[in-house]
């Protein structure tokens, strides 16, 4: 599954007032002091790795929290590592229609930790793990016995872990769309006919992760500032489109990214205006399409070098490659943000 936007006028505006948004986190560089330590967890000169369905793999939300990072901390070093894959599920589960079967962490979370050597990890799963069916026992057990043994693996490493819940699963906007949504009492169903009421698949996995006691170091709630977020929009916009109601459009990538730095103390996240109310354009913003270049060609060349079980393989430079020529970048963006928040 890949995320798709439709081109439109209106997707146009949305994109331009998310880089106002992103011009906003860099106008905070400014305002970084040496009595600023930075974000709860997030710490430099550590790896700080990211594992997760397509929705990580597609990686928007990293990109911006590297954004936020590079433009308030100039003069530190932080290594995110996206090793998000998509299809892939923490339960094992795979419904008959799909292409090819789901791929499960897994089946490569020690290469994965054996390479990356995570300091702190982020895990978010769920999208995938009901597999678009109606609720059931015995997938939902496969999801907590799935997770439950992810966390224990990656804290064998040693690893911090900030458990994510999973993003909702939005029927309107599948039915905008014009994709199949299916009653209870079907055969089967898939990502491309799905339960119409998936989403409260989702909302019983987030529940357990909120209320379980996991062995991590944090929680954080997606789903509700997500589900809250698209209600308050279609207030005034009733056919706004979430992405693809499955994978969150650009705007749901920012909604994602405040309320991880929120809940890590991020500081100047408190005082970003709502999303309505953006400034104007600000330059800075130029530099984004270039972070969004760089993490997504940097975290393809970690996702072949880990390795998968997908039938389609990127090609890719060698893992050592990728990352001379994405620190080659890291500079030229740098030089490029502090010359624009200078002016």
């Amino acid at each position: 599954m890949t995320r798709s936007l439709r081109h439109n006028p209106s997707n146009h505006a949305n994109i331009k007032r998310l880089l106002v948004s992103l011009a906003i986190f860099f106008a905070f560089a400014s305002v970084a002091s040496a009595a600023d330590d930075g974000p709860d967890f997030l710490k430099p000169d550590t790896n700080i790795v990211f594992l997760g369905d397509s929705i990580t793999q597609g990686g928007t939300y990293i990109a911006y929290i590297n954004a936020y990072l590079w433009g308030r901390y100039p003069d530190r070093q932080y290594n995110l590592i996206n090793l998000g894959l998509g299809s892939e599920t923490a339960s094992g589960l795979s419904e008959p229609d799909h292409p090819f079967p789901r791929p499960c962490i897994h089946t490569r979370i020690d290469r994965a930790l054996a390479e990356s050597k995570p300091d702190l990890t982020f895990i978010c799963y769920g999208m995938n793990d009901g597999i678009y069916y109606p609720p059931s026992e015995n997938r939902m057990l496969a999801y907590k016995e799935g997770m439950t043994r992810l966390i224990e693996k990656v804290r064998a490493t040693g690893s911090l872990i900030i458990l994510l819940t999973p993003p909702p699963f939005d029927a309107e906007t599948r039915r905008l769309k014009g994709s199949l949504l299916q009653g209870p009492g079907m055969a089967e169903y898939s990502y491309k006919a799905a339960y119409q009421n998936y989403d409260q698949v989702l909302k019983g996995y987030s529940d357990w992760i909120l209320q379980e006691g996991l062995d991590v170091d944090r929680v954080i709630d997606i789903h509700t500032p997500l589900k809250k977020d698209i209600a308050e929009h279609r207030l005034t916009n009733p056919p706004y489109e979430y992405g693809d109601g499955i994978h969150p459009n650009e705007r749901g990538h920012f909604v994602f990214t405040r309320t991880i730095l929120k809940e890590l103390n991020a500081p100047g996240v408190d005082t970003l205006p709502d999303y309505s109310d953006l400034p104007v354009y600000s330059p800075l913003a130029k530099a984004m399409p270039l972070i969004l270049k760089l993490h997504n060609s940097h975290s393809a060349a970690w996702r072949e070098h880990v390795g998968h079980s997908k039938p389609n393989k990127e090609t890719v430079p060698s893992l050592r490659e990728a990352t001379r020529q994405a620190k080659a970048r890291e500079t030229e963006i740098r030089r490029m943000i502090n010359s624009q928040t200078a002016n």
